[in-house]
């Protein structure tokens, strides 16, 4: 009898232990919450570099995008305005020039980057303009 209980103590033991390292073995992390991403090219044939980027909760200024490249920017402030139909301004200048801008709607997925890209050139070197997209 003895014997019995003693083997009876020994297992509820053993599986008291292997619960508690099972039970410490779960994360008590909280996930990671993904962002929204918006990269943002210069894809102008010209001179004229990106000077700033304005939607609903977020303000980029005094940034420099020349013509061929791009930059990211990760928007985890939240997103006041919702996901969708997100209106994005684009500044864009020369050292020269006064600024200029254009505006397209996008729409944001958490985690997922959103490309837009300022495309074109002066009219009279023979394009239409510049544009969003």
């Amino acid at each position: 009898m003895v014997k019995l209980n003693r083997s009876l103590l020994i297992i509820t033991v053993l599986v008291l232990t292997i619960m508690s390292c099972s039970e410490n073995s779960v994360s008590t992390e909280e996930p990671q919450e993904e962002h929204p991403i918006l990269k943002v090219a210069n894809q102008v044939t010209d001179n004229r570099y990106i000077s700033s980027v304005h939607l609903v909760g977020y303000k980029f200024d005094n940034i420099h995008i020349p013509s061929g490249n791009s930059q990211t920017f990760i928007l985890d402030k939240g997103m006041p305005g919702g996901h969708d139909n997100i209106n994005v301004i684009v500044n864009y200048r020369t050292s020269r020039t006064p600024t200029n801008n254009q505006r397209t709607s996008v729409n944001f997925k958490n985690g997922e980057i959103t490309t837009i890209a300022l495309k074109g050139c002066i009219s009279y070197e023979g394009c239409s303009g510049y544009s969003l997209k």
